[in-house]
């Protein structure tokens, strides 16, 4: 196979010019470890996506429904206002602030 570059030429040229006819390494581990950064930031991102929903396991099933319709609308409009909603309300025990007629109800016979 006749080459264009002299061997004087080849010898100068960095480590990450491949010569003709061989597979370029250089290429491969570079997309190799894109692929792994990426996967490695979408986990990340979905992990801290989830934090309101954690926070808000073992809450009333409102709250909890609240705080998930929060994260997925913000997830699916990247607005972060809605994760801070969601946030703040996974945080805030609902039922204390907003206490349903029914339980002070059944607390008030239960003190009788």
């Amino acid at each position: 196979m006749n080459s264009s570059i002299s061997d004087e030429a080849m010898a100068r040229l960095p480590f990450w010019v491949t010569p003709p006819g061989e597979t370029d390494g250089f290429l491969i581990v570079v997309g190799l470890v894109l692929v792994i950064v990426l996967l490695g930031f979408g986990a990340l991102y979905f992990t801290v996506q989830a934090i309101p929903d954690r926070m808000a396991a073992g809450a009333h099933k409102v709250q909890m429904q609240l705080v998930g319709v929060l994260g997925l609308i913000s997830l699916f409009t990247l607005n972060n206002a809605f994760w801070i909603a969601a946030i703040l309300i996974a945080a805030v025990p609902l039922h204390e602030i907003f206490p349903l007629k029914h339980e002070v109800d059944v607390s008030e016979s239960h003190d009788a």
